[in-house]
């Protein structure tokens, strides 16, 4: 346990959020406690390392995600994670993306996957209190299982996000994706995401998220539907 928790603090991990709206730079750095239930409960520690710098219409975010995971009744210890950069253009309303992204995930049998994604979103409202955006791009996966089995998939993504601010210090996010397989429409994942973010002073947050995943067509013996609960304490700047 001691050797998790060394590696917790001298990684990171990069979870894409919403690039910030003034110029310059910014980010975030979070320590977090995940719990999953999937073929075995699973106990997950993330390091979490956002940054972003913007330049009037133009945006460009760098991401690593590096998670330890403690699988109940296993000494070995699995991890997962996410790495990507985003390029992005944005107007009022308009916006488009090209993102590149690597993932792995070896509690889902995933040895690697690569990803590059292109889109476009509409903002349907925008105001002090709330914030609502569609979006739907292009994905190109190129994926090999730790079988060492590769796949390349074309998929189109549909997200709907939004943002509500209950109190002043308190707001409501949600992040959902629908990704189907162009070639064949019957393999297709969901993804939701509520996160309820509470900013304790200007630099700090603590934040409770509940994750839902399913996946039509999962690796052997791997379930279609997985969460997770992730309780994080966030550093801005």
């Amino acid at each position: 346990m001691l050797k998790v928790i060394v590696l917790l603090f001298i990684s990171t991990f990069t979870y894409a959020l919403s690039i910030d709206t003034t110029d310059g730079f910014s980010g975030n750095f979070d320590l977090g406690l995940n719990y999953t239930q999937n073929i075995d409960n699973i106990l997950q520690f993330n390091n979490v390392f956002l940054a972003n710098y913007k330049h009037k219409k133009s945006a460009l975010s760098l991401n690593n995600n590096i998670s330890f995971i403690r699988q109940t009744g296993k000494e070995e210890i699995l991890n997962k994670g996410v790495q990507d950069i985003r390029y992005s253009f944005s107007t009022n309303k308009l916006g488009a993306d090209i993102t590149l992204q690597h993932l792995y995930d070896i509690s889902r049998s995933i040895k690697k996957r690569w990803t590059t994604g292109i889109g476009i979103s509409y903002t349907i409202v925008k105001s002090d209190i709330e914030k609502a955006r569609f979006g739907i791009s292009t994905l190109r996966e190129i994926e090999t299982s730790l079988d060492r089995n590769q796949e390349t998939n074309t998929r189109i993504s549909g997200s709907f996000d939004f943002t509500i601010k209950l109190l002043d210090n308190v707001e409501l996010k949600s992040k959902n994706h629908y990704q189907p397989n162009i070639e064949n429409i019957g393999d297709f994942r969901w993804k939701t995401n509520f996160s309820l973010r509470v900013a304790l002073n200007s630099h700090f947050l603590f934040s409770l998220n509940n994750t839902f995943n399913y996946d039509s067509f999962p690796r052997l013996d791997i379930p279609e539907i997985d969460y997770q609960l992730i309780n994080s304490l966030s550093y801005t700047f």
